[in-house]
């Protein structure tokens, strides 16, 4: 149960973004999106041009084809490790937005509070980026399967980034958000899976975060008891669960009464 909901998460914060059209946090991060896509691209064209300077000279036609490559995959890998930091603010009011409507309230942070802690646990995250890498790269020298192990690497790493935003708003440590994805280990692996499988599909990755995010949002609220009947999905219950509630009420209230 709990890794099937996971792994539709992702998909479901799209869903529920469309049906209540919030569609206003999305556009500025598409535009910043865009900007970063092309900044990362002309910073890895810039730098992989120097380091093949003498392979243009000498073998023009593999040292073109080997630059656009390394190009792409440069500033892909640039693209990625950026995106969550400069996406994290817009995401997190998205997330705010999406517990408000299904709860009625959020867990009120101050912003400069938020922003310095969401600063400060990015940085930690990307050194834990900085060994994954490492490591993969030294599996792959040896093992062959760095890029599996990168793969659940980056999938777990998504996880974080989904539940950041509401473990933050409670007050939650860099080491307490991890305790929450270990504590919930087939949520974890569903939801990291299914982001995963969302960042994959083709020109999605300008509107996975914020998906990512409010997705994870629905799942915290459900996992953590804070949800009823029909909010899941921004729906109060309907009357006649309210009214069978305060019949149920009504008839505990008659037995508590016969028994005193």
């Amino acid at each position: 149960m709990g890794f099937f909901r996971g792994f539709l998460a992702p998909f479901r914060g799209g869903v529920y973004v469309a049906r209540h059209r919030l569609w206003p946090y999305l556009l500025l991060p598409m535009v910043l999106d865009l900007a970063l896509g092309a900044a990362t691209m002309f910073a890895s064209a810039r730098y992989w041009h120097e380091e093949l300077t003498s392979t243009l000279t000498t073998s023009p036609v593999i040292g073109w084809i080997f630059l656009a490559v390394m190009t792409v995959l440069g500033g892909v890998v640039l693209f990625l490790v950026a995106q969550p930091l400069l996406l994290a603010v817009f995401a997190d009011r998205l997330s705010e937005r999406v517990e408000r409507s299904v709860r009625g309230t959020a867990p009120a942070v101050p912003f400069i509070a938020s922003t310095g802690r969401a600063l400060v646990h990015g940085l930690l995250k990307l050194v834990l980026y900085g060994l994954a890498l490492v490591v993969g790269l030294g599996l792959t020298a040896v093992s062959g399967i760095g890029s599996l192990v990168g793969v659940g690497l980056g999938a777990l790493f998504l996880a974080y980034d989904g539940f950041d935003y509401p473990l933050s708003r409670r007050g939650a440590s860099f080491g307490k958000k991890w305790a929450y994805l270990a504590r919930h280990p087939a949520q974890t692996l569903g939801f990291g899976l299914g982001a995963t499988l969302l960042y994959l599909i083709p020109l999605a990755v300008f509107v996975a975060p914020p998906f990512v995010a409010a997705g994870a949002t629905l799942v915290f609220l459900e996992a953590e008891g804070g949800t009823q009947l029909g909010e899941a999905d921004g729906k109060p219950p309907s009357k006649k669960d309210s009214a069978v509630g305060g019949q149920d009420g009504a008839k505990g209230g008659v037995r508590k009464s016969a028994e005193m």
